[in-house]
């Protein structure tokens, strides 16, 4: 009975984790995929000046997402998260993804164009240790002054889900 009481008094003490909303589409997105996948391999760069780093990774062939529908993201240097959307039949807007991280009221920017024939994919990759932030990333993409979705992740320290933090080394 004594440890069944410390548990539970453990538990309400606990503080809760903040979790991800669920992913919001507007009318013009036909298709919204979201999840994690492993970017070891080598990407083209191209400039951002919205960005922190001054660019933005620009993969030379399709990516898939090794962990689809995940919101809940590891904090593991080689580990990318993101999002792929497809617009509405004659549909092509120019616009722009906007990247919020925990605690910034202020968004990396970059220049995109969305379309109803490939896919748009906006994402961000784990390069250096200063970029391991946790909590709560939220991805965004505008055109015309209009929403078109927006995606939260939940980043946490990489010993929470070792099972994909230590697995991008196995997978090609």
């Amino acid at each position: 009975m004594r440890r069944l009481a410390l548990a539970l008094l453990l538990a309400l003490a606990a503080p809760l984790a903040a979790q991800p909303a669920a992913p919001q589409a507007g009318p013009n997105v036909a298709s919204l995929t979201f999840g994690v996948f492993c970017a070891l391999q080598a990407m083209d760069q191209r400039p951002a000046p919205g960005t922190l780093s001054g660019w933005i990774h620009v993969p030379d062939t399709e990516i898939d997402f090794h962990w689809p529908d995940r919101q809940i993201v590891p904090a593991q240097i080689g580990l990318a998260f993101g999002v792929k959307s497809r617009l509405q039949p004659g549909l092509f807007l120019d616009g722009e993804m906007r990247v919020y991280r925990p605690g910034s009221a202020t968004p990396e920017v970059w220049t995109s164009s969305f379309t109803d024939i490939s896919d748009q994919f906006g994402f961000f990759r784990f390069d250096r240790e200063d970029e391991l932030i946790p909590g709560i990333w939220r991805f965004e993409a505008w055109a015309g002054g209009e929403q078109l979705y927006t995606v939260t992740f939940e980043v946490v320290p990489a010993q929470a889900l070792p099972q994909i933090a230590q697995a991008c080394g196995a997978i090609s």
